[in-house]
């Protein structure tokens, strides 16, 4: 495999080098040598080098997992067990806020819907009593979807 540095010049610190070439150390080795100049160079080809090559072994990366459950303090676990409240508390409200969207757009679809007069909704000139009704339920029903739909807003903030 062939990384594409062929060389880090002097100066460099072997952390930077073996970062450099980290990910390829599984499988690659890194070599380091003093070209003529008497400047370190680090390198993935042993051939590169004028004369005596070192090679150097990556250590493996840290494996940063987290402690078992079993292992954890009693303060760890009770502050676990509040984190995955306060998350499965977060899913429900957002799930409620995405369900009151959802209403209010419905709501305000139905009220667009039934915005015209439909037959026999006019007596001469006026509106019927019934078409006024229809029209109060349908802001009615906009209302309490709007409401909804704040209250779980609201309780969201509140778990922020």
């Amino acid at each position: 495999m062939n990384i594409g540095l062929r060389q880090l010049l002097a100066g460099t610190a072997l952390s930077a080098a073996l970062a450099v070439f980290g990910p390829a150390a599984n499988g690659q080795a890194v070599y380091k040598f003093t070209d003529r100049a008497g400047r370190t160079v680090y390198s993935d080809d042993p051939a590169a080098a004028p004369g005596t090559v070192k090679r150097i072994e990556a250590p493996p990366p840290p494996i940063h997992s987290p402690k078992p459950a079993a292992k954890l303090s009693p303060g760890e676990k009770k502050t676990l067990e509040q984190s995955q409240q306060r998350s499965a508390e977060l899913n429900r409200v957002n799930a409620d806020i995405v369900a009151a969207e959802s209403a209010l757009r419905e709501a305000e679809a139905r009220r667009a819907q039934g915005a015209e007069p439909g037959e026999g909704d006019r007596q001469g000139r006026r509106y019927r009593p019934e078409f006024w009704e229809r029209q109060q339920g349908l802001q009615k029903d906009i209302d309490d979807a709007r409401a909804k739909l704040d209250a779980a807003i609201g309780r969201r903030n509140e778990l922020r």
